[in-house]
């Protein structure tokens, strides 16, 4: 038997099964959606935790750099925990990377010649793991891992370097030591010309003529340092005008030279911490010509000592 379906009803039934199918694909569509909404709205939360990492380690660099100059003068922290110790991480949450992990720190130093000057510049790496929280960067040995380091896999990183700083310092250094040199021959100068007016009149003083033996122009005329042993040796700024030698290295006796030269009595030490040590009779001549010297040294040590 045959059953007819009028053309109303078959129409229906079409709309119907168009119906179901548009709302399965509505909801297919809608589930895709919702999945890509998930993966942006990750994609983002771990974009924002890489940027974290990437101002965190900036900011630990920062500090790292302020404390090779202001507290370990020639020296890197041994642990990043020294910075917070010392306050110069206002910020403790930035003890831990954003993921909640220790930061890697590697540090190493080179001895390293920097226009001339043979000075210790110190290399060091600060970095996340990441989202695992695996180190999968290279370690740090040599200058050469350090030019070719880059953070590797998901690692967030920075590089540091005190090489600019050595660069200031090494400047900072040659300035002041030609300040105190050229400071030096001026009071040398000085002398002289102080002793000449004295001998070149009328009741010109004893010394001028006498003075153990010698004629005021076989003085020297340098401010006198304790490192100076030489037998026979007049100092015009002792002998004559009654100071007192200087003790080479000591600093307190090289903030006084320093005073008397005019110069900041802080140029006792070099941009290292080095204490200044003044030699005024380097030649260890009996007489003219003197010649006089400076060098920095760390513990007192003899810088003149080659």
């Amino acid at each position: 038997m045959f059953q007819l379906t009028s053309p109303l009803r078959r129409s229906r039934a079409q709309r119907g099964a168009m119906f179901g199918m548009d709302a399965r694909i509505a909801l297919i569509v809608a589930a895709i959606l919702t999945a890509a909404g998930g993966y942006t709205l990750m994609s983002r939360l771990d974009r924002s935790k890489v940027e974290a990492a990437e101002m965190g380690a900036e900011l630990l660099r920062d500090a790292t750099l302020r404390y090779y100059q202001q507290i370990g003068i020639n020296r890197m922290p041994d642990s990043l925990d020294e910075l917070f110790q010392n306050a110069l991480v206002a910020d403790p949450s930035l003890k831990k990377d954003p993921w909640g992990n220790p930061w890697y720190y590697q540090h190493f130093s080179s001895n390293v010649s920097l226009e001339g000057t043979m000075v210790n510049v110190h290399y060091a790496v600060i970095f996340s793991g990441g989202k695992d929280g695996v180190k999968s960067s290279a370690d740090l040995y040599s200058e050469t891992d350090y030019a070719e380091w880059a953070p590797m896999g998901d690692d967030v990183g920075i590089k540091v370097s005190t090489r600019d700083i050595e660069l200031k310092r090494k400047d900072e250094y040659v300035a002041r030591a030609q300040l105190i040199v050229d400071k030096l021959e001026a009071a040398e100068a000085s002398a002289f010309v102080e002793a000449q007016g004295a001998c070149g009149g009328t009741e010109a003083p004893t010394w001028c003529t006498d003075q153990d033996g010698k004629n005021y122009t076989q003085f020297n005329f340098y401010p006198a340092s304790t490192m100076d042993t030489s037998d026979g040796v007049v100092y015009y700024a002792t002998t004559i005008q009654g100071g007192a030698p200087y003790q080479s290295g000591d600093t307190a006796d090289m903030q006084r030279l320093m005073a008397d030269l005019g110069l900041p009595s802080s140029y006792a030490m070099d941009p290292w911490g080095r204490s200044l040590n003044y030699h005024s009779n380097v030649s260890e001549r009996a007489d003219p010509p003197f010649s006089a010297s400076i060098c920095y040294s760390f513990n007192g040590a003899n810088c003149f000592v080659r």
